[in-house]
């Protein structure tokens, strides 16, 4: 029998659900698999590393599923942005992630990475199982285009600092919204801002 489904959404519900509140969150120790990369925003590099990402997760879910083994959610995708907002946007550097339940070992998805190549010549051998705590943040919900996401940043910004906090990087962005299937108007980020005390 299928182990319980582990919802990582619901059991993280503070940092996986967002009003245009800012709200201080604090994430605590976390397991993800992640891709880096560097360039635009949505370029090939980016959609095919979401792809090969996106691939592996979905791969070890419905292949542990069907052996009765861990059972869990997909997470939604998320991004790291990791350089200042004034480097050339054709050299930013970006993490992309989909957060994985903690169980899930690095010997799992060497198999499914062995079986995804075999089956569908796929190689994800850049997509790493990595832990991070990102710690104490402030975060609030975009609503609108991605290239708008500036003025939230801005936002989140002022916020800490007349709160006594003091911005840091990387800059975080959670999607909620499929573009593919929204308006650019109403898509929805979650964007996070990593702080310290001021």
């Amino acid at each position: 029998m299928p182990e319980k489904k582990i919802d990582l959404k619901k059991e993280h519900r503070d940092l996986y659900t967002a009003t245009k509140k800012v709200k201080e969150v604090r994430a605590g120790k976390a397991t993800f698999l992640v891709v880096d990369g560097q360039g635009r925003p949505g370029n090939e590099d980016y959609q095919e590393a979401i792809g090969r990402l996106y691939g592996l997760a979905y791969t070890t879910k419905f292949t542990l599923m069907k052996e009765g083994g861990l059972n869990f959610g997909v997470c939604n995708l998320e991004c790291l942005w990791l350089d200042d907002p004034n480097t050339p946007m054709d050299k930013w550097r970006w993490r992309l992630m989909v957060r994985i339940p903690d169980q899930l070992r690095a010997r799992d998805l060497g198999r499914m990475r062995k079986l995804m190549l075999e089956s569908k010549e796929i190689d994800t051998s850049d997509v790493k199982r990595e832990t991070w705590t990102e710690g104490r943040a402030v975060q609030t919900m975009h609503v609108g285009p991605y290239d708008q996401v500036g003025a939230t940043y801005r936002k989140l910004g002022e916020w800490a600092e007349e709160n006594g906090l003091q911005p840091t990087n990387p800059g975080h962005e959670i999607y909620i919204s499929d573009p593919r299937r929204t308006a650019p108007e109403k898509l929805k980020t979650i964007v996070r801002m990593p702080v310290r005390k001021g």
